[in-house]
């Protein structure tokens, strides 16, 4: 149930602005509407009282302003006064009387033709200018856009920073999952590119009303983003192409925002016209170009690591295998070319030219080809040589050796994986010329989703022997442990929150249990608990959205990263903080007890749902006080006027009572001068006193109650509190059933 008017009683003045109501909160801030004595409305952000002692963040809102400052106003909120110095630091920009993408497309449904065109080439308009003030929002998301009636303008710089700074040194990731460029994800340092590739997942959503990468759960967005392919359903066109320029895992393959706002301007993009979707910055058409089969898969590679092929013909290959074979050299300089075995397989296609080999990791003759623990034993090609693999510059004659090199390399494998060719390559090596059997045939001639997960599928097939490792790092039961001791990244959104929430995954799990070690078992056992947890957590809130009215429209998920922290650390399953708000509390209390009734694992993930719900949490304790407070004023309003209209409705019957005795003051002076009997008397004496009361009535009516006028507004007024009780009595009993209901349901 929503505040109607989502209002924040508590009366404050900041920098000369009254707050007259909150708009939203976020992680590090609210934004309240503020009023200046001359009319002038703003938004004033104030950061949180909890962040206002942290001197890192009190820079990072300093940034924030200063970025803010530096962008166009046409295409952003402007600033009209900050003080980032201040005991709770703030800023006021300009408000905006509009909603956000994202409510818009949620109450009136995704954007379609001109509409959806005009909505794209504003918000890429903003986008350059952004980009040409040198600053990376680096958070753009349906929330961050709102819809003036004079087009959409971006707010919240919160995370932005500037490009000189984010190009060469920052490597933190944050941001919104579900509109953040693979890069973000995983660490890599970050250009203009990451908005792009923002950009076009939000216009998917304006689009579509669904995110371009969705998944159950955090960590299936998270993957799908990383290897999988954007969904475009029911886009087509010239648009579907952009979004899909956009939308590549290579941050240099992405369009920058200019050319992306030149290609838009350039004509039709939905609802019928025609237009080569690849016009350069400068308008000259270019052949247009299908995208090839892993365009959609491909992880981006730091640009600075992968250099462009000389030779544009040239078939795709792994960029960072820096080294090229001599195509003269197949099985093995030493073997004649008469022994040599027959390109049959992929493996031993000539490779593009390139520079001389680098040193082989072994000789080519089966003679000296010494197996690693575990590995599987090669079966000699023709001749007596086996067929290398050739992978980061080196020649490779089995698996286990190959495996233990992609464990060093991540970044490499992951690009062989990637590539639907490089994969067919790998796979006609294993399968073909060493007439491998027990490796699992699915890694080749399936589609890889995740390629991650099949890297570190390929080396616990192969070399089962090795400490599990995940993206080079430590996926031992001890490393995990370790890693997940402290949460605090997963509530504050620091760079380690995104490894620990790829970690978080029941599949990957069980692949590591593949790997030999002291705790045989125990990654498979995380598996099955981290599986379960989540589960109870997530039916815990479709229990809550189901049966408590509040609940409905809320959007909580559980955070798997954090399930597993608390498996791997139970101490850590204590109650959130309730911020010394009563609200917030009582329904933490609330929630708990679920917690405390459940053991392993199932209480793990109750204790991330309540986590994950505390943002739920406060916003129903905020529509709680604002209910409460309202009834209580208004209900204390309705009874003073009630009791006020009573008191003067009742002197208006004694006046009126008075009018009509008044009437006998003339009938009983004519009887007194006719016969001058008592009767006479009588009557003048009762129409004398009711002049005199009157006269008093009429005094005393006005001193207490005012004039008429008045009179009159203080009747519509009780008429008008009449009309609100009802509405915030149902409102306040709401409430408090949703609190009842929920008792017996985390009790039973």
């Amino acid at each position: 149930m929503d505040d109607p008017q989502n209002q924040d009683t508590r009366e404050r003045v900041v920098g000369g602005y009254r707050l007259l109501r909150s708009l939203g909160r976020g992680g590090f801030g609210e934004v309240f509407l503020g009023e200046r004595e001359d009319g002038t409305r703003a938004a004033v952000k104030l950061l949180h009282a909890s962040w206002a002692g942290d001197e890192g963040m009190r820079r990072r809102f300093t940034a924030e302003v200063e970025q803010a400052r530096r962008v166009s106003g046409f295409c952003v909120a402007a600033i009209l006064d900050a003080d980032p110095e201040a005991e709770q630091p703030w800023i006021a920009t300009e408000f905006i009387d509009g909603p956000t993408l994202q409510a818009s497309v949620e109450a009136d449904g995704p954007r379609t033709g001109v509409e959806l065109q005009r909505l794209a080439v504003s918000s890429a308009t903003a986008l350059a200018a952004i980009h040409a003030a040198g600053v990376v929002h680096r958070d753009l998301k349906p929330d961050n856009i709102m819809l003036a009636p004079d087009g959409p303008r971006v707010i919240d710089f919160g995370i932005a920073r500037a490009v000189e700074a984010t190009s060469v040194t920052a490597s933190g990731v944050v941001g919104t999952i579900g509109y953040m460029a693979p890069e973000q994800l995983e660490g890599a340092r970050l250009t203009e590119a990451v908005d792009v590739f923002s950009w076009a997942a939000v216009m998917v959503f304006a689009a579509t009303g669904r995110e371009a990468f969705p998944g159950p759960t955090q960590a299936s967005r998270i993957a799908r983003i990383l290897s999988g392919g954007p969904d475009l359903e029911g886009l087509e066109g010239p648009f579907a192409e952009i979004l899909r320029d956009c939308l590549d895992k290579d941050p240099e393959a992405r369009p920058d925002a200019a050319t992306l706002m030149g290609r838009l301007i350039a004509g039709p993009l939905v609802d019928g016209g025609h237009r080569n979707p690849t016009r350069g910055p400068e308008g000259n058409d270019a052949t247009t170009v299908t995208p090839s089969p892993d365009a959609f898969t491909r992880v981006g590679v730091d640009p600075t690591r992968v250099a462009p092929p000389s030779n544009a013909d040239a078939a795709p290959v792994d960029p960072t295998r820096a080294a090229r074979v001599d195509p003269t050299r197949v099985a093995g300089a030493d073997v004649p070319a008469a022994h040599a075995a027959p390109p049959r397989s992929l493996s031993q296609a000539p490779p593009p030219s390139g520079p001389p080999l680098l040193p082989e990791r072994a000789p080519d003759t089966a003679e000296s080809y010494r197996p690693a623990p575990h590995s599987h034993t090669p079966v000699p090609a023709r001749g007596g040589a086996l067929p290398p693999y050739h992978f980061a510059g080196s020649r490779f004659h089995d698996p286990g050796s190959l495996a233990e090199a992609m464990r060093e390399d991540w970044g490499a494998a992951v690009q062989i994986f990637n590539n639907p060719a490089e994969r067919a390559v790998l796979g006609a090596w294993i399968m073909d010329d060493l007439r491998d059997t027990t490796m699992d045939r699915a890694l080749f001639r399936r589609d890889v989703r995740d390629a991650n997960l099949a890297v570190a599928s390929f080396i616990a097939q192969s070399r089962p022997d090795l400490p599990p490792t995940f993206r080079g790092r430590d996926a031992s039961m001890e490393g995990l442990r370790a890693l997940f001791a402290d949460p605090r990244p997963l509530l504050t959104g620091a760079p380690l929150a995104n490894e620990m929430a790829l970690l978080a995954r029941p599949e990957l799990l069980r692949i590591l249990d593949a790997h030999t070690g002291p705790e045989a078992g125990a990654h498979r056992r995380l598996a099955e608990d981290l599986d379960r947890a989540e589960r109870v957590g997530t039916a815990l809130y479709e229990e809550l959205s189901r049966e408590l009215e509040g609940w409905r429209s809320t959007h909580s998920t559980v955070n798997p990263a954090l399930v597993m922290a608390f498996l791997l650390h139970p101490e850590l399953i204590v109650q959130p903080a309730d911020g010394g708000d009563g609200g917030v509390a009582e329904w933490i209390d609330i929630l708990w007890r679920r917690v405390i009734a459940a053991d392993l694992p199932d209480s793990a993930g109750y204790a991330a749902a309540v986590h994950g719900a505390m943002s739920t949490v406060q916003a129903l304790a905020r529509q709680r006080r604002y209910w409460e407070e309202r009834h209580s004023q208004v209900s204390g309003t309705h009874e003073a006027l009630e009791e006020k209209v009573l008191f003067q409705q009742r002197m208006q019957r004694a006046a009126r009572w008075c009018k009509y005795a008044i009437v006998a003051l003339p009938i009983g002076f004519v009887l007194k001068l006719a016969d001058g009997g008592g009767f006479g008397e009588f009557l003048f004496g009762l129409g004398l006193l009711a002049l005199v009361a009157s006269l008093s009535i009429n005094v005393t009516n006005a001193v207490m109650c005012g004039n008429a006028a008045r009179r009159a507004q203080r009747v519509m007024e009780l008429h008008n509190s009449r009309q609100q009780l009802p509405q915030l009595d149902s409102g306040v009993g709401r409430i408090r059933a949703d609190l009842e209901r929920a008792r017996r349901i985390t009790s039973g």
